[in-house]
C-alpha cells in the first residue's frame, strides 16, 4: 500500500481540471445495455474500477450458459454492482452466488431483497442475514405491487425500476417517509426514458409497466462528483481559477448542486458551451448549513472544505453515510481531528466544531483512506493549507476517479510515492 505526499509549490492555481466521466450514469447504462439484450453503443465510458467491474461481470454473466452448479459473481468493494446485479440476477435465467470483499458482506443489502422476495424472487442469504454473499436463483418474475421505505439507498429502488420494464405485470412501489438522494433516482428514470421506457413518478408511487429498451446510442457526461475536488481546492486556494471541460449546469447529476454550495465558499461557477470555468473570490461565511439529504457523495470534501477555511457547520441528511465504503462520519471525525475539528451528532444533525487551534502547517500526520476513494480525495484539498500533506492507500482513488493523481500533477503539485 503506497503512500503518496503531495508538496503546495505555489498558491495561486490557473489550469485545467480534467474530471472522469461519470461512475453512476455509465453504471445504469450498462444495466440497461444488458437488459436491452441489443447492441447499445455506451460512448466515454467510466474507466473508474467499479463500471470496469460491473462491465467485466455483465459479460461473464451474459456468456455463460445455465447450469446446475452456482455462477460465481465477484463485485469486489463495488457497492453499485452488488445492488445492480442482485436484481439482475433475479430476472437472469440461472444459479449464482453474488459475493465481494469483506468490507461488502458488512454492508446491508436485505431492503432490496427482501422487495425482489415479494415480486417472487429466489435469493438466499449464505452467511449473515441481511447481507451478501447472496445465493440467487434467476427466473421470470410476474411483478406486481410493493412498499418500500423512502429512507433508504436510492441504488435499491433504482436496481428495482431498471427491471421493472421486464416483469410482465410491470412493477408500483410505494414510497413510505422522505426520499433521501433523490436526484440519483431522478436520473435512472430520466436514463430509462431515453432508452424508451416510460415511468409515472407521482407523488410517493412509482409506476412501470412491461415495456421493451430500444436501443441508442448513449454519451456519458463528466462526473460532477469529482467536480467537487476542484471546488475544494479552489476554495482553499489564495486566487485562481479552474477550467473543467465538458460540465454542464443541466446534468442529469445531483451533485450539480456544487455551484450553489461553493458560492458560499468564495468560488464562482461560469458556465459555457465548452465547460465550466470556476473562480475564486472572497469568502465571508462564518458558519456553514447545508441538507445533504440529495448529494451525500460531497460531504467529505465539503467537511475538508470548511475545515481549511477555519469554518463551523451544520450539516443535514447524512444518514447514508454510516454504510459506505466506510462509515464515513466516523472517519472524517477521526481525520479532522489533527486539526482541531470534531463531527458532534445532535438531533439528527451533525455539527463540526473546532475544540483546539492547531497549526496546520505544523500538522505531521498520515491520512487514513479506509478503503474508501473519497477520503483520500476530499482531503487532499488540504495540502493548499498545510504545504504538504500525506495520504496512504494512493490507488484507492482508482475506485471512481483513476487519474486523480494525474490531474494534481498536471496543477504544479510535487507529487512523491513512498
Amino acid at each position: 500500500m503506497a503512500t503518496i505526499r503531495i508538496t503546495k509549490n505555489k498558491s495561486e492555481i490557473n489550469e485545467t481540471f480534467t474530471l472522469p466521466s461519470s461512475k453512476s450514469e455509465s453504471n445504469r447504462a450498462l444495466l440497461i445495455k444488458a437488459l436491452a439484450n441489443q447492441d447499445i453503443s455506451i460512448k466515454n465510458l467510466s474507466e473508474a474500477d467499479d463500471t470496469l467491474l460491473l462491465n467485466r461481470c455483465l459479460r461473464m454473466i451474459q456468456t455463460c450458459g445455465v447450469s446446475g452448479i452456482p455462477l460465481v459473481v465477484n463485485v469486489g468493494h463495488a457497492g453499485t454492482a452488488m445492488r445492480f446485479l442482485t436484481a439482475y440476477l433475479s430476472i437472469k435465467e440461472g444459479k449464482w452466488l453474488l459475493k465481494g470483499s469483506e468490507r461488502m458482506h458488512q454492508r446491508p443489502v436485505q431492503p432490496l431483497v427482501e422487495a425482489l422476495k415479494m415480486l417472487g424472487a429466489e435469493i438466499k442469504y449464505v452467511e449473515k442475514e441481511g447481507f451478501p454473499p447472496l445465493l440467487i436463483q434467476g427466473k421470470n418474475l410476474q411483478g406486481g405491487r410493493i412498499s418500500l421505505n423512502a429512507g433508504i439507498s436510492s441504488q435499491y429502488i433504482s436496481a428495482l425500476l431498471m427491471i421493472a420494464p421486464m416483469l410482465e405485470n410491470g412493477l408500483m412501489i410505494s414510497l413510505e417517509g422522505v426520499l433521501i438522494s433523490r436526484p440519483y433516482l431522478e436520473m435512472t428514470i430520466k436514463m430509462m426514458a431515453y432508452f424508451g421506457v416510460k415511468v409515472d413518478f407521482s407523488g410517493n408511487k412509482i409506476s412501470i409497466s412491461c415495456q421493451e429498451y430500444i436501443p441508442k446510442e448513449f454519451r456519458v457526461s463528466p462526473d460532477w462528483s469529482a467536480a467537487s475536488y476542484a471546488y475544494g481546492l479552489l476554495a482553499l486556494a489564495e486566487k485562481g481559477k479552474l477550467f473543467i471541460p465538458g460540465l454542464k449546469a443541466d446534468s442529469l447529476q445531483g451533485d450539480r448542486v456544487l455551484s450553489e454550495i461553493y458560492r458560499s465558499f468564495g468560488v464562482e461557477s461560469i458556465f459555457t458551451d465548452e465547460g465550466l470555468t470556476i473562480r475564486k473570490t472572497s469568502c465571508v461565511l462564518k458558519l456553514f448549513e447545508y441538507d445533504f439529504i440529495k448529494c451525500p457523495d460531497i460531504v467529505q470534501t465539503v467537511i475538508a472544505t470548511c475545515v481549511g477555511l477555519g469554518i463551523e457547520g451544520r450539516f443535514k441528511g447524512l444518514k447514508s453515510l454510516r454504510i459506505k465504503e466506510t462509515d464515513r462520519i466516523a472517519k472524517m471525525d477521526d481525520e479532522m481531528s489533527v486539526f482541531g475539528y470534531r463531527l458532534i451528532e445532535e438531533n439528527n444533525e451533525w455539527l463540526l466544531k473546532k475544540f483546539s487551534e492547531v497549526d496546520y502547517q505544523s500538522v505531521d500526520h498520515v491520512f487514513k483512506t479506509y478503503n474508501d476513494h473519497r477520503m483520500a480525495m476530499a482531503v487532499a484539498s488540504l495540502v493548499m493549507k498545510t504545504g504538504k500533506i500525506e495520504i496512504e492507500d494512493k490507488d484507492v482513488v482508482s475506485k471512481s476517479f483513476p487519474a486523480f493523481w494525474q490531474q494534481f500533477e498536471n496543477l504544479g503539485f510535487g507529487m512523491n510515492i513512498f
